[in-house]
């Protein structure tokens, strides 16, 4: 092929080579770098943002805020705060106690001792008191008593207590609170302790007289009112006696249930206020 004809075809291909040579020319692929990448779902904030506080409330927002809302935790605490150890809210001392008291006997099967008597105490202290007590008595005999003089011709010695006199010491070291029909009752335990005279029906032979006693018990007192108490004592009174018909004297016990309402003069005590 000469030289002419050489170049016109060369003229004739060359548009078809270029766009062929400019693609393998570049060398390079691009399709990675084309696709777009994704947004990031949640960007953390900067530092300045999330350390900075929450805004205050704005005067407008303020308003529709309750009053109860702003107010201090410190008052509340201070308002709704209960003691876990109260005072009490009666107090016994320089005070009279004046008790009149029913009684019966629960320690003797064939004689019945029914009685009444008035105590009357004065506080030394709130938990120590000396009292007096004064009683009045009547001997009942019992079925038992008929049954065995009849049946078995039995004969019963007993001692015939008519009226008593009685010293004591009491002392309470016991208090607290009992629930009683959605109320709240305060009480307090005591022990007591005294001697007195005990004056039975042979007291009046010749060359007898009033019989030494002596008297030991425990009792409960439920304060429902500052001046005034459901009082219950049990209390056993001891003498020495010579029952009629009997040559000997014996140690006579006369256990008694007691019950009765206290009055406490002044009517009124301090200490109300820890209520």
């Amino acid at each position: 092929m000469n030289r002419p004809t050489l170049m016109l075809a060369l003229s004739l291909m060359w548009p078809a080579l270029a766009p062929a040579q400019s693609q393998e020319g570049m060398g390079l692929d691009l399709t990675e770098d084309a696709q777009p990448k994704p947004p990031e779902e949640n960007p953390a904030p900067p530092p300045d943002e999330e350390a900075r506080p929450a805004s205050p409330p704005t005067a407008e927002k303020a308003k529709d805020i309750p009053p109860e809302a702003l107010m201090p935790l410190t008052d509340i605490t201070q308002d709704d705060r209960v003691k876990s150890v109260q005072r009490k809210v009666y107090l016994k001392k320089h005070r009279f106690e004046i008790t009149p008291l029913v009684s019966i006997s629960v320690n003797d099967p064939f004689y019945s001792k029914f009685g009444g008597s008035l105590r009357g105490a004065w506080y030394l202290a709130d938990t120590l008191a000396i009292s007096a007590r004064g009683s009045l008595m009547q001997v009942l005999p019992s079925d038992d008593v008929r049954t065995a003089k009849r049946t078995f011709n039995s004969k019963i010695y007993n001692s015939v207590p008519q009226w008593s006199a009685m010293g004591d010491v009491e002392w309470a070291p016991l208090y607290g609170k009992v629930s009683f029909l959605n109320s709240i009752l305060h009480f307090d335990g005591y022990l007591m302790g005294g001697m007195g005279v005990v004056k039975t029906e042979t007291s009046a032979l010749p060359e007898r007289g009033l019989n030494p006693a002596f008297d030991l018990g425990l009792g409960m007192r439920f304060v429902t009112k500052d001046y005034l108490a459901v009082n219950v004592a049990l209390i056993n009174t001891s003498y020495v006696d010579q029952p009629l018909g009997s040559s000997k004297g014996a140690i006579q016990n006369i256990m008694t249930l007691n019950a009765g309402i206290s009055i406490f003069l002044p009517l009124r005590s301090t200490g109300r206020e820890s209520e």
